[in-house]
């Protein structure tokens, strides 16, 4: 890897992909966990361990033991839609299930979660 005077990343051929996800794991991850903070703060909710994975089939995911889960494709969406996933995720922690208890926590911060939920679907 070097840079160039205009600031361009050259990249060799062969570790493009994992370079480019590193990058994306430090930076992205660094902005996700901060905004991920925040929401904790406002739901008044706490989590353990956070983990950024690359899967296919979902956005995220929280254990019974507090660990929350997240694709790190989730850093390529609309901000408003990892707003959302991070909510959903973080109101597991007060509703391990989808009741309409737990849905009523997702609308206290996401008012129109229902619009984004159907908004993400189209990314997956």
């Amino acid at each position: 890897m070097k840079y160039d005077e205009n600031f361009h990343i050259i990249l060799p051929v062969d570790k493009y992909e994992s370079m480019v996800e590193f990058f994306l794991h430090s930076l992205g991850g660094k902005i996700f966990k901060k905004k991920l903070n925040d929401f904790a703060k406002r739901m008044d909710v706490h989590f353990n361990m956070v983990r950024i994975k690359n899967v296919k089939t979902i956005w995220g995911s929280c254990s019974s033991k507090k660990n929350l889960n997240f694709n790190f494709k989730l850093f390529f969406l609309p901000e408003r839609l990892i707003d959302y996933v991070c909510v959903h995720e973080l109101a597991h922690l007060k509703q391990m299930n989808h009741s309409k208890a737990f849905w009523d926590e997702v609308e206290k911060q996401i008012p129109d979660y229902k619009q984004r939920r159907e908004e993400l679907k189209r990314y997956i």
